[in-house]
């Protein structure tokens, strides 16, 4: 099935809609993750799960960017940044 053409479908991630090019596949954390090559030629991961390589629908649905530590974490930053204490 690789190589082929993938597209990013995960809105949150940084190359949403890009199409890449999947050469071979790699299981992480018990997450399939796809080898992938950048726009700049050199390879990255990305999982699987972001993109449309198991079908137009794959991605959909609620995402979670932040989860709640993360969210405390920009509230401070953002409150440091402003100087409110």
């Amino acid at each position: 099935m690789l190589p082929r053409a993938v597209r990013v479908a995960a809105v949150t991630h940084p190359l949403y809609g890009r199409v890449l090019d999947a050469v071979s596949f790699v299981h992480r954390g018990g997450v399939l993750h796809l080898v992938v090559r950048l726009p700049d030629s050199s390879p990255a991961t990305i999982p699987a799960s972001a993109t449309d390589i198991f079908g137009e629908h794959a991605a959909a649905g609620p995402a979670t960017v932040l989860d709640a530590d993360g969210v405390r974490r920009l509230h401070s930053l953002v409150a440091a940044l402003a100087g409110v204490k």
